[in-house]
């Protein structure tokens, strides 16, 4: 009996010895992370030599701690980063590299498309494994289209300024034919649309009041000024649109699950119209990356959970996302993801927003530009020539930290 308790123990201890545990971090903690989740204990499931922890923090405090354990050299070994973020995570070298796990045998390059792959290569090297892309792109309401005599939804400036008139007013005061939702994705794709951008292709100087810049943001403006589209502060927009009136709505697939558990609105979705010169919707992705110091073991059982979760990014489509992998948006089962497909053809002038390491600096004052000029405190040019020149002083800190850290000592002194 001793013997056998023993030898049961023994056995125990091996197995146990065996089996590597793998951190995960994320920042799925809504209904998204009961998906993953899903996932995880699938793999937990089907690789009993490796033990995956998820643990979901809230996206506000997320890189703040991600960035401290990654410093410290306490970061997990496998997490999310967005696209727009990656080269603030990939500069503070706590995040390996992904070209080995590419090619011939493993995940094939051609299987992303060109632009979402590229936008993970920083300094010659890839960062991440794309596990999905969220696009922007335009739900509508069937009833209230129907009842303004609107045929499809609209895919050009004139259909989408008639829709506008056409909507307002219907039924009600309060309904409205377009509101803006998320202010920093729906004027980014106007922006876009135009030709602009937020900085010069080689990130050295910004480009946020350029003239294209300030057409698109007076054009968003404009529709605020002559009362088509109410004022940011005066509406909460999504909730407008989900109890029936709001006409048409930009807004990510991440919120697809909101509409799907609502059975009393008839809704459609497809891409987002052209406003101006080019086709563009607003995109970013949620990446796959890994500790930069793994080995051995670690290593191995890291990677192949990256690709595991890679590989059954349909699993994570269902919930309300779109995945990457050419070969699994061409399957019979992703056909079926009405939303998912419509948005999905956006891919290929699917905009990101500028990747550099000073990305929530930048961000903060594009958005807060741009509020400024919807709200009408000031005009589209003032507000994006002030924004021009706090994101040059951010550049010019980050070209030269020693002089900045001189400047707060002084400060300081």
């Amino acid at each position: 009996m001793l013997a056998g308790a023993a030898m049961a123990g023994c056995d125990w201890s091996s197995a146990s010895s065996r089996q590597v545990e793998i951190r995960f971090w994320n920042l799925f903690t809504g209904p998204d992370g009961a998906t993953m989740l899903k996932i995880v204990r699938q793999f937990n499931q089907e690789n009993p030599d490796i033990h995956v922890i998820m643990q979901r923090i809230e996206r506000g405090t997320y890189y703040n701690k991600l960035f401290v354990a990654g410093l410290g050299g306490r970061g997990p070994e496998v997490f999310i980063v967005h696209t727009d973020a990656l080269a603030r995570v990939s500069q503070a070298n706590f995040v390996r590299t992904t070209d080995d796990m590419v090619g011939p045998g493993k995940i094939p390059a051609e299987d992303f498309d060109p632009n979402v792959w590229r936008a993970v290569y920083h300094n010659g090297h890839h960062y991440a494994i794309p596990l999905d892309i969220h696009l922007m792109g335009m739900y509508y309401n069937r009833r209230l289209l129907k009842q303004a005599k609107i045929p499809a939804p609209p895919k050009t400036r004139d259909e989408f300024l008639d829709a506008l008139h056409r909507i307002k007013g219907l039924n009600r005061p309060d309904t409205w034919g377009f509101v803006y939702t998320w202010q920093r994705t729906n004027v980014y794709t106007c922006i876009r649309q135009n030709g602009g951008d937020i900085f010069t292709p080689d990130f050295s100087a910004t480009t946020i009041n350029s003239p294209a810049v300030v057409e698109a943001l007076q054009f968003c403006c404009d529709l605020v000024n002559e009362n088509l589209v109410p004022k940011p502060e005066n509406t909460d927009s999504w909730v407008g649109f989900r109890q029936g009136n709001v006409g048409i709505c930009w807004e990510g697939i991440y919120m697809l699950q909101d509409l799907q558990s609502q059975t009393d609105l008839d809704w459609g979705a497809t891409p987002v119209p052209v406003l101006f010169k080019q086709p563009a919707a607003w995109c970013n992705s949620h990446n796959l990356c890994m500790r930069a110091d793994l080995t051995d073991r670690k290593l191995e059982a890291s990677q192949r959970f990256v690709r595991y979760v890679s590989d059954h990014s349909l699993d994570w489509a269902a919930g309300g996302q779109i995945p990457v992998r050419r070969s699994l948006r061409n399957s019979a089962r992703f056909a079926t993801m009405y939303a998912q497909s419509q948005f999905a053809r956006e891919i290929p002038y699917a905009a990101y927003m500028p990747g550099v390491p000073f990305v929530f600096e930048y961000m903060d004052e594009y958005e807060f530009a741009i509020e400024k000029a919807l709200l009408g405190s000031e005009s589209p040019q003032a507000a994006l020539d002030n924004a021009a020149k706090n994101i040059t002083r951010i550049i010019e800190r980050y070209r030269n930290p020693e002089a900045s850290r001189q400047m707060i000592r002084r400060k300081l002194a």
